[in-house]
């Protein structure tokens, strides 16, 4: 077997669309990448929805961006600049059960209403928001391979939660660097959002790494991961750039049309072949 990557970050999103947890070490789940101390803290378990029922992201609100997750004990903790901290409980007793959309696909999730309603509302000024959990003991996950989505690949076990597509993305270190030589004001790597950053290996050499494994977990490229306006939401600013960079950059050099039409390609789109065990930074990656 040929090694040929190192996990140097990883990263764990609880909330869709909210700031990320930088971690040492992550659980893998069928679901997504869970966290180490507390595994029902599940990546994109959480969202943001709009009085329709809608998912709301950085696209429409990029002070999104602004607004910091933390795990304390059975609590999650949001942070926002100018706000005093708040907590809402990691397994709430919550009776009323909606249904939201995200993109073409629908999926029940509880909404908790009260305070981080309003926490939230204020934060973002705006109105009519909320902030919803995924329970899986009675409602159904979404499939990747129902996603209306450019050359899906998606298996019949791959399912997501409130991620657009895949449970995991990945992107290499050397992929941003090949971006930035291209770009006037450098971008971070915070600005695309992975689950995984890997080293040791080349620029774009992701985009053909099929099936691998990071330390003992299996994975399986399903797609390339198509980029869109949220890109260009500076994330410590919580701002879009004007210029729609690095967007527009991509679009000169990392365009597959046949496949994905006016979407760039950065990254890759995982599915897991065996959930259950923990994924580390400084993991050997290992094509299979």
């Amino acid at each position: 077997m040929e090694e040929f990557a190192v996990l140097k970050e990883i990263y764990l999103y609880p909330v869709k669309s909210l700031g990320g947890i930088k971690l040492e070490k992550g659980l893998v789940t069928k679901f997504g990448l869970a966290h180490p101390t507390n595994p029902d803290v599940i990546d994109r378990k959480w969202m943001i929805i709009d009085d329709k029922g809608s998912f709301r992201t950085q696209r429409q609100l990029p002070r999104m961006a602004l607004i910091n997750l933390n795990v304390d004990g059975e609590s999650l903790v949001f942070d926002a600049p100018g706000k005093s901290r708040i907590k809402v409980p990691i397994n709430p007793k919550l009776d009323k059960k909606i249904n939201c959309r995200v993109w073409n696909l629908h999926i029940d999730a509880y909404p908790y209403g009260g305070e981080i309603k309003k926490w939230i509302n204020d934060f973002l000024q705006t109105e009519g928001l909320d902030l919803v959990i995924f329970k899986g003991d009675d409602s159904d996950p979404r499939k990747s391979i129902e996603i209306n989505e450019a050359a899906n690949l998606g298996r019949e076990t791959d399912v997501v939660i409130f991620e657009d597509y895949s449970p995991f993305m990945l992107i290499s270190v050397n992929s941003l660097e090949e971006l930035n030589k291209k770009l006037e004001n450098k971008v971070p790597m915070k600005q695309f959002r992975p689950n995984f950053v890997v080293d040791g290996c080349s620029g774009f050499s992701e985009d053909d790494w099929n099936n691998f494994k990071i330390g003992e977990s299996r994975f399986c490229k399903i797609k390339h991961c198509t980029r869109c306006l949220l890109t260009t939401v500076d994330q410590e600013k919580g701002e879009r750039d004007p210029e729609q960079q690095p967007l527009k950059t991509l679009k000169e050099f990392r365009m597959n049309e046949a496949l994905y039409g006016k979407s760039p390609m950065f990254g890759i789109n995982l599915g897991i072949d065996n959930p259950g065990l923990f994924v580390s930074i400084g993991d050997k990656i290992i094509k299979v």
